[in-house]
């Protein structure tokens, strides 16, 4: 008796070279659009919190100006710090200046500003307390969220939703009359509008470095940047 034997034929194939590539292909699509998406929306959120930020510095500002009669001064400019550590340099003099005028966190950042009896050793430094004798009565933000702020080396700063530091430039002193009742020179200028320039650089990170008055001249430098010009 003869055995019959069957052929089972299968119906299973695998992939092609080209079908292998099309997945792939898909693939990487697929992921460079969800990456995509996503660093869009973190650029946007971080955006959305500078900008909030931004406002309630200006809205503290003006609190001081009433306040105080001015708004503050930067003792000093050009305290350059990288962000981070090996990366882009930034000047954090107008922030640290900005922290301590609007939490009243210290003095020494604030340009005129001193102590007075009972000031001590300290010498105004922040401490990230805004009691003690280090202290100036100038609190214009309360109960400030630690989002906002950190602490760079010796200095507390206002950093934006990117973690880098607000920039904020006061306007030159206007001019006086000279001895002998001739016209003083006019100063010359170092910001945009007559009381204070405000920015963040936002995610521009390759003009960190550049000034309100120096975009002036080249408005497509600064079209990144969150300003109050």
């Amino acid at each position: 008796m003869k055995s019959s034997h069957f052929k089972i034929r299968s119906h299973t194939r695998a992939f092609t070279l080209v079908e292998m590539l099309i997945v792939v292909t898909l693939i990487a699509l697929l992921a460079s659009l969800t990456l995509g998406a996503y660093t869009y929306a973190m650029r946007s959120s971080k955006r959305r919190v500078t900008t909030g930020t931004f406002e309630t510095i200006k809205l503290a500002l003006e609190r001081y100006n009433v306040e105080f009669g001015e708004y503050p001064q930067p003792n000093g400019s050009g305290q350059m710090v990288q962000f981070p550590p090996g990366k882009y340099p930034y000047d954090i003099s107008g922030a640290a200046c900005l922290y301590q005028a609007l939490t009243g966190d210290g003095y020494d950042q604030i340009k005129g500003v001193s102590g007075g009896a009972g000031a001590g050793s300290a010498g105004g430094s922040s401490d990230g307390k805004v009691d003690g004798a280090a202290e100036v009565k100038n609190k214009m933000l309360v109960d400030i969220p630690q989002t906002i702020y950190m602490k760079k080396g010796t200095n507390y700063i206002l950093v934006d939703g990117f973690g880098h530091p607000f920039q904020y430039v006061k306007a030159a002193a206007p001019t006086t009359q000279a001895a002998g009742g001739g016209a003083a020179a006019a100063p010359t200028p170092i910001t945009i509008n007559a009381t204070y320039d405000l920015w963040s650089y936002a995610e521009d990170d390759a003009n960190a470095s550049v000034k309100s008055i120096s975009a002036l001249n080249s408005p497509q430098v600064s079209v990144r940047w969150i300003k109050n010009w």
